[in-house]
């Protein structure tokens, strides 16, 4: 994901870089670095997930593609 895609998926889901900081579990001035460089290739899908199919249904596949279903 470009720094410009990972700002025009925080617009689209009504964030910004410091709304989105707690719930991506990382801190503003890290969100402001993802702005500038692009965030790393995990939370890019996590981001895609989120857009897709809510935060719930996100949190959901991310466990499942990482083996810690339920």
């Amino acid at each position: 994901m470009t720094p410009a895609a990972y700002r025009a998926a925080l617009l689209r889901l009504g964030l910004n870089q410091t709304t989105v900081a707690p719930i991506l579990g990382i801190d503003a001035r890290t969100s402001r670095r993802y702005a500038k460089q692009g965030p790393p290739p995990p939370l890019a899908r996590l981001l895609a997930y989120i857009e897709r199919y809510g935060i719930g249904l996100a949190k959901e596949m991310m466990d499942r593609e990482s083996g810690k279903e339920e």
